[in-house]
């Protein structure tokens, strides 16, 4: 096991407190639920709530709207009940988004950390693939203006590349692309991802 954070649970809580209300009822329950799957689950800090039990588990976060409930190796999970419904192209992670405390099933959830648990036991490993986004013309023609966010954008991982790409081709307006393509340029300068502001 990776080394624990020594203040781990104290960061957590602190974590917690400063959440908006609807957040806080929803990772107070997840969190409950966790440690009481399995009694040798710890309770970890890295990025943020992280459980383990050889290796890493789960963890959550919250968001301007939601919470992001995330199983580190949720594709080799069995996901039965298909609860994962964020970040599901994620390579190795899959995730939960939830807007309201009454969403999360507290049975449901034990046994996908239990689920998550029998993976790790098993000694599931991470082979990477390397995956390489196709970058739209229009927006590469406007970071070459831009030296610095270009570099920033050339060294993002693969997941912050696609989420830029998505947002700028989801636009259904030419005016909008536009507007989102200068919006992107401009976070990159700043060395920002594209939800940035809504991470605590």
């Amino acid at each position: 096991m990776s080394t624990i954070h020594s203040n781990a649970s104290t960061e957590i809580d602190k974590y917690i407190d400063e959440m908006p209300a609807f957040a806080k009822a929803i990772c107070d329950k997840l969190r409950t639920i966790i440690l009481k799957a399995d009694k040798e689950i710890v309770e970890d800090w890295k990025w943020g709530p992280n459980y383990q039990l050889n290796g890493m588990l789960c963890g959550y976060g919250a968001f301007k709207a939601h919470v992001k409930f995330t199983f580190f190796n949720g594709c080799a999970m069995k996901d039965e009940n298909r609860l994962f419904n964020h970040c599901v192209d994620n390579e190795f992670s899959r995730s939960i988004k939830y807007t309201d405390v009454s969403e999360v099933d507290a049975k449901l959830i034990t046994a996908y950390v239990k689920d998550s648990i029998a993976v790790n036991k098993e000694g599931f490993k991470r082979q990477v693939t390397q995956k390489e986004i196709e970058t739209p013309a229009d927006l590469q023609k406007a970071l070459d203006k831009n030296k610095a966010a270009k570099k920033y954008f050339e060294d993002l991982s693969y997941g912050y590349k696609k989420e830029y790409v998505e947002h700028i081709n989801s636009a259904k307006r030419e005016e909008t692309r536009n507007e989102r393509i200068v919006k992107v340029v401009a976070l990159c300068g700043e060395g920002r991802t594209l939800n940035d502001k809504y991470k605590k």
